[in-house]
């Protein structure tokens, strides 16, 4: 790269493979690239260190949209061992946080744990919430599936969506039933539609997400826009051009060439950017 006249690079690529590349990046000491990064990377924390600022400031792209999920925050304090007895994940968790099994057997050679062990003390990571992109599609993803299901036990002999109207047997349950069925759910959760289009695909939303300066030098994922794909024509995108920071820590550019219209299927179409 260091032979290269690019000065904007699109990376599509998670923080398992960017990181022997950013190594060597780093080692060149190359600097003053922009880079438009893929959901898979652009939340990556990994990459938050002071250290990765002065190569990888100004990052922007588009990020899964974080969402709160109502009393995760009390439910993780509570599991322990004790409470979930026969939960082999939580034995598994002890065992890998602490280096100890909760229920001694002559199948592990681990040390007994001493019941005293807090996840709410030791494991701020365990006992973020703050950002919890996966876990809030995963909880989408249930409510959708549960909906589904509701209104296929609904379902109404001779007025089914199958063949000759007929209904789904509720105790045996094709795929493709229930994704008919997971096709046409449309219920909201904290304000946001949860649906699909005529293909089967869920309609988009993005969180577009910039990377910033911390009060220590670190990165900052800032959010400086959005992508609602239940928006009208014209009013999907939404992006706080004031509040990004381009590579190089600057605030403002102009253009000559249009860097973004090809990210995400023409989510991201604006041109704000020069580079000489």
């Amino acid at each position: 790269m260091r032979s290269s006249t690019a000065k904007v690079v699109v990376v599509f690529v998670g923080e398992g493979l960017m990181t022997p590349f950013l190594r060597d990046y780093m080692t060149q000491n190359i600097t003053g690239i922009q880079w438009l990064a893929s959901e898979a990377l652009v939340t990556a924390s990994v990459f938050s260190g002071r250290e990765y600022y002065p190569y990888m400031g100004g990052t922007i792209g588009f990020g899964i949209r974080k969402g709160h999920i109502p009393t995760l925050g009390d439910f993780l304090q509570s599991v322990n061992p004790k409470r979930y007895p026969d939960n082999v994940l939580v034995h598994e968790l002890w065992e890998s946080l602490y280096g100890c099994s909760p229920f001694p057997s002559s199948v592990t050679q681990m040390p007994s744990c001493s019941g005293q062990e807090s996840l709410l003390e030791q494991h701020s990571a365990y006992m973020n919430t703050s950002s919890p992109s996966v876990a809030y599609n995963v909880y989408k993803a249930v409510y959708a599936i549960a909906h589904s299901l509701h209104n296929l036990i609904l379902c109404q002999p001779g007025r089914g969506p199958f063949q000759n109207n007929s209904c789904a047997q509720s105790n045996n349950i094709h795929p493709w039933q229930l994704q008919h069925y997971l096709q046409e759910v449309n219920f909201q959760i904290g304000g946001e539609v949860v649906d699909f289009d005529a293909k089967g695909d869920s309609v988009p939303y993005y969180d577009i997400i910039n990377w910033q300066r911390g009060t220590e030098g670190n990165i900052e994922f800032v959010n400086v826009g959005l992508f609602d794909g239940t928006k009208a024509v014209g009013q999907k995108l939404l992006i706080q051009e004031d509040r990004i920071m381009w590579a190089g820590h600057q605030s403002e550019a102009s253009c000559t060439h249009c860097v973004f219209t090809f990210i995400r299927c023409q989510l991201l179409m604006f041109c704000r950017l020069r580079w000489s």
